[in-house]
């Protein structure tokens, strides 16, 4: 019996990107992975959690959270990425 896995190459789906802080204005260095996979964080990267919510034409919509390190706010905000 032949079972079909679907292999993905680890590095894709990781996000590295930035967020400004809605509370205090800290600029926010995070990463996160849209598909659960582990991250290795470089410098001062916070991990943030994404969750896929929906798909718009040749993008994947992303819910994004993280707490700034200053203030400890948690910022939940969404964003698109290319598939």
């Amino acid at each position: 019996m032949f079972i079909d896995t679907f292999e993905r190459d680890p590095d894709e789906g990781e996000i590295h990107a930035y967020h400004t802080c809605f509370a205090c204005g800290h600029v926010i260095p995070f990463a996160g992975h849209m598909f659960g996979g582990i991250v290795l964080s470089h410098g001062n990267e916070i991990d943030a959690t994404i969750t896929v919510t929906g798909a718009k034409g040749p993008y994947i919509e992303m819910s994004i959270q993280l707490q700034c390190p200053r203030c400890h706010a948690v910022n939940s905000f969404t964003a698109l990425h290319h598939r």
